[in-house]
């Protein structure tokens, strides 16, 4: 089969679309024929080396998948060949893909694989920093940072539904599919964003935190009103190191906390419920999933460099 790999640690230019060993199915795997694959930024950090996971050369990027179940290995319930799935794992930018059962989700015969391949890791990202982590509630308000990439598109539009008010910054580029989302307001990202928030809206509930840095977590943290939460889920700043003072948390009892989705694959029981329902409600128009541009696997480092230049909104899509 073809496949995508890296030999070597870099940028898009290392990326090469050969031929490779056809991947083997174990226990409680499934062997899945790949449709469309959703490109994250964590895939570009993966090729250069700066994931928290490693790549083990020579390696095949992609964490997301969809298609069809192709054969499944023993101690496999509830899968079977000819599913139409969702995968989560890795080494999803091949013709087929190996993937745990557990991880592997079923969706509707009338949502096409493209945006079945964008909705995985970010619509479980939207639905957890709003609900599980944000806790966000009817009445609130949530600051949705970076709103046009692909958790922004869909969390925004989660938000809405369930009764919140939304600011969304972004690029000047992306403010009007924003709005047509249901963002309440739009502020640009290159802009002092607090300064439209307090001169607006006043205060939010919660910050959907990825900026990253010392200066933007105080801006996040001054944009709250009493009990407010941020939630940190990365740092497209590529400041990663930035720093708060706890004590200064506590005059409004507010909190801070960080979301990583791969650890949480491992529960089901929090994954599959609202990727079904985001799934159903993508199938039948109540969710918007933004495109950005679909690509083949052989142009996979145009993709790459097309979602590093951050001019993308919504997903990016690669196609075997």
């Amino acid at each position: 089969m073809k496949a995508l790999r890296i030999h070597e640690i870099g940028g898009p230019e290392v990326l090469r679309y050969e031929e490779m060993p056809e991947p083997q199915v174990g226990p409680g795997k499934a062997l899945i024929e790949v449709r469309a694959a959703g490109l994250n930024f964590a895939d570009s950090r993966f090729i250069r080396g700066q994931y928290f996971v490693r790549p083990e050369l020579p390696d095949v990027p992609g964490m997301e998948a969809a298609g069809t179940v192709i054969a499944v290995g023993p101690e496999v319930t509830g899968l079977s060949p000819g599913d139409r799935v969702i995968a989560l794992g890795r080494a999803a930018f091949a013709e087929r893909m190996v993937a745990r059962a557990d991880t592997t989700y079923p969706i509707p015969a009338d949502l096409d694989f493209d945006r079945a391949a964008a909705l995985g890791i970010q619509g479980l990202s939207a639905h957890h920093l709003l609900f599980l982590v944000g806790r966000l509630a009817p009445g609130e308000s949530v600051w949705i940072q970076a709103a046009g990439g692909g958790v922004g598109t869909i969390a925004v539009q989660l938000a809405k539904r369930a009764g919140a008010t939304v600011v969304a910054s972004a690029g000047k580029e992306k403010h009007a599919l924003l709005s047509e989302l249901g963002a309440d307001y739009v502020f640009d990202s290159r802009d002092d964003v607090l300064r439209q928030i307090k001169g607006s809206i006043g205060s939010v509930d919660v910050v959907l935190e990825m900026i990253g840095g010392t200066e933007q977590y105080k801006k996040s943290l001054a944009a709250l009103r009493s009990r407010g939460r941020v939630v940190v889920y990365g740092a497209a700043s590529g400041d990663t190191r930035g720093t708060f003072e706890p004590i200064g948390l506590m005059g409004k009892n507010l909190s801070f906390s960080g979301y990583h989705l791969t650890p949480l694959l491992a529960e089901r029981e929090l994954c599959a419920p609202p990727l079904a329902a985001m799934c159903d409600l993508a199938a039948s128009g109540g969710l918007r999933i933004v495109v950005g541009g679909k690509y083949p696997m052989a142009d996979g480092a145009c993709a790459f460099s097309h979602l590093e230049s951050r001019t993308s909104a919504g997903k990016l899509v690669l196609l075997p």
